[in-house]
């Protein structure tokens, strides 16, 4: 059977690298988080919550991971159930990380100031990237 997903062992080590980049960034930007999910966190306990935050979503990650792999394992037959979910977090945080490097600055939350604006923009590499591992 041909590899269709990131192994565990690259997998895991660029989602960490990737989340810490994002707590990374905001940091760096002072501190204005603009995830209303984390933002009453950052505004009471200050910027350096990011860095426990961040390790909070690892661990959720890593459940979402396991659980889904699973599921993916026992009713849809993949045997790279686990893989496959780390690829679409991969992809998903790494096209995240991309946009608000270098499109945020520009063009903000797709002219909304609303953080949900850019799911879509998240949505589309991984639909293209499993209708791709579907295809192969």
């Amino acid at each position: 059977m041909k590899k269709l997903a990131l192994s565990k062992k690259v997998g895991w080590p660029i989602l960490i690298f990737l989340v810490f980049l994002d707590a990374f960034i905001t940091f760096m930007r002072g501190g204005k988080e603009g995830n209303p999910l984390w933002k009453p966190s950052v505004e009471q306990f200050g910027p350096n919550t990011l860095w426990f935050l961040a390790v909070l979503v690892l661990v959720l990650f890593y459940f979402v991971v396991k659980y889904l792999g699973i599921y993916l394992n026992k009713y849809e037959k993949y045997s790279q159930g686990e893989e496959i979910i780390l690829t679409n977090f991969v992809i998903a945080f790494a096209t995240y990380d991309l946009y608000i490097l270098f499109a945020l600055p520009y063009i903000g939350f797709l002219g909304t100031r609303s953080h949900y604006a850019i799911i879509p923009v998240l949505i589309v590499p991984v639909l293209i990237y499993n209708i791709w591992r579907e295809y192969r």
